[in-house]
């Protein structure tokens, strides 16, 4: 009966690995998608430089634009909860790549995560499968 147990108590750790993996990993798709937001901004900050006074085409997302004339190169930067500030576009490129820092870090240290994971999972499954066997369990 303690193998029985043995097994239970391992496809349950199982089981909660791979649910982890899976939030891992949609947390990942999530961060991944912020990253493009910053890598868009990025582009459209370092394009509007020394264009005030001349009409540009800014992104607004989507592969849509809208043509202007830049009056400044100022930018107006939202810093949470509804409130945005106005930076110079040298702040925000700073700011835009710490924040790019930040999230490639996160990606990072979250996949080394789910690797390892993966690894553990992999290491046990021939042990579950074994002990499944034994208790004639397919």
């Amino acid at each position: 009966m303690e193998d029985r147990q043995k097994l239970e108590q391992m496809v349950n750790e199982i089981n909660q690995l791979q649910q982890q993996g899976e939030t891992i990993t949609q947390q990942i798709e999530q961060l991944n998608v912020s990253l493009n937001d910053v890598r868009t901004a990025q582009e459209a900050v370092k394009g509007i430089k020394g264009a005030v006074g001349k009409e540009t085409l800014i992104p607004i997302g989507a592969g849509c634009f809208i043509t202007t004339e830049l009056k400044s190169e100022d930018i107006i930067v939202g810093v949470g909860s509804d409130v945005a500030i106005k930076r110079s576009r040298e702040e925000t490129e700073e700011t835009l790549k710490k924040d790019q820092e930040e999230v490639e870090n996160l990606i990072k240290t979250l996949t080394e995560q789910l690797q390892k994971i993966n690894d553990y999972i992999t290491q046990k499954r021939p042990e579950v499968e074994r002990l499944m066997k034994e208790q004639g369990i397919q």
